[in-house]
């Protein structure tokens, strides 16, 4: 089993690097050590990230935050894993070998959401995960209302420009990771960013804030000088502090999860709200889609999973496995399988 016990710490898990399962968009899938081995990457409330694998449970430490982590997403074919801390900086891992590769320093408070698009931009020039893709996007979200955009060249196969970290350090030695480059800044909201997702083809993200507002950003096609940010929508709808959102694999829709109790779905295409669910007794703390976009699973503090089918407009199961608030969901497809994170100090895995 597995504990997630932090507001904002993920469950994570996905495929081994190169050529896992699809990832990104929030959600992510962790890196594999290689030959297709599954990992999970835990938050829990610690300055450290647990990194189990799946398939005897082993576990190794990611070490290096000085504060407790809140947020965790790994990149598309698990090449990466991405934690954001407390500390005010967002840390990048090779999870083939638990070495922190980069960091992101620039906040000015703690950091609570961090995510890769679903885009790729050359191959990774990190230890044992040498040729695993590069994800082309990486932001990240704070306390302090603003939404960086981080620049990954430097982890390039080849060299990007930027210094880069011996093969075979750690912060154990004492020689530290390569502070990557901030590309730019944006004030994203009127108070702190509790969520944060990029859409599978890098073209959007989404913000959710103790505002109550979600906010969409444009983000620049390949190619393109302009890097910052720029804002497209404000979705308003919530009556309190908006927890999660999520981007479908497949659809132009977005999900969020709220304090009012509320899931909703989001059009891309004209930002209305299509769907509406209600059901949990408490706070939504976590959206995630599943099986394309067809379902979405939403957790919460009732201690509940829902799975909420978008066609049919309703729920179609209900699971109650765990004692207390439910932080985290993850799924990865093939096989069909998931993971909750929990409160009570326990987490569940299993079929969806």
């Amino acid at each position: 089993s597995v504990s997630v016990e932090q507001r904002f710490s993920h469950v994570l898990s996905g495929g081994g690097a190169p050529g896992g399962a699809p990832g990104g968009s929030g959600s992510g899938s962790s890196g594999g050590r290689g030959g297709g081995e599954m990992q999970l990457a835990v938050g829990t409330n610690s300055e450290q990230v647990r990194l189990f694998d799946l398939a005897d449970m082993g576990c190794r430490l990611l070490l290096g935050h000085a504060d407790i982590v809140l947020a965790l997403d790994a990149s598309a074919g698990g090449g990466l894993i991405a934690s954001a801390s407390k500390d005010a900086t967002v840390r990048l891992w090779d999870p083939a070998t638990a070495e922190c590769v980069g960091r992101c320093v620039g906040h000015m408070d703690a950091v609570g959401a961090v995510g890769f698009g679903g885009k790729t931009g050359g191959r990774l020039a990190a230890g044992a995960a040498d040729g695993a893709p590069l994800p082309a996007t990486l932001l990240s979200a704070s306390k302090d209302k603003t939404l960086k955009r981080w620049d990954l060249s430097p982890l390039l196969a080849g060299g990007g420009g930027g210094k880069t970290k011996k093969k075979g350090a750690t912060a154990a030695s004492g020689e530290e990771a390569p502070t990557l480059s901030c590309l730019a800044t944006v004030l994203a909201h009127a108070k702190e960013v509790n969520a944060l997702a990029v859409a599978p083809n890098d073209r959007l993200a989404i913000t959710g804030s103790q505002d109550r507002s979600l906010k969409v950003w444009t983000l620049a096609a390949d190619g393109s000088a302009a890097i910052r940010p720029e804002p497209a929508a404000t979705l308003t709808g919530h009556r309190r502090a908006v927890w999660t959102a999520a981007f479908a694999p497949l659809d132009r829709v977005a999900a969020s999860g709220s304090a009012d109790m509320l899931v909703k779905v989001w059009s891309m295409a004209d930002w209305a709200c299509l769907r509406t669910f209600e059901g949990h007794v408490s706070s939504v703390l976590k959206v995630r889609f599943l099986r394309g976009g067809a379902l979405l699973a939403s957790s919460g503090s009732d201690g509940l999973v829902k799975v909420w089918s978008i066609k049919g407009q309703e729920c179609v199961a209900t699971l109650d496995a765990h004692e207390d608030k439910v932080w985290a969901i993850d799924a990865y497809e093939p096989p069909s399988r998931g993971a909750t994170g929990g409160g009570e100090g326990g987490g569940e895995g299993g079929g969806e």
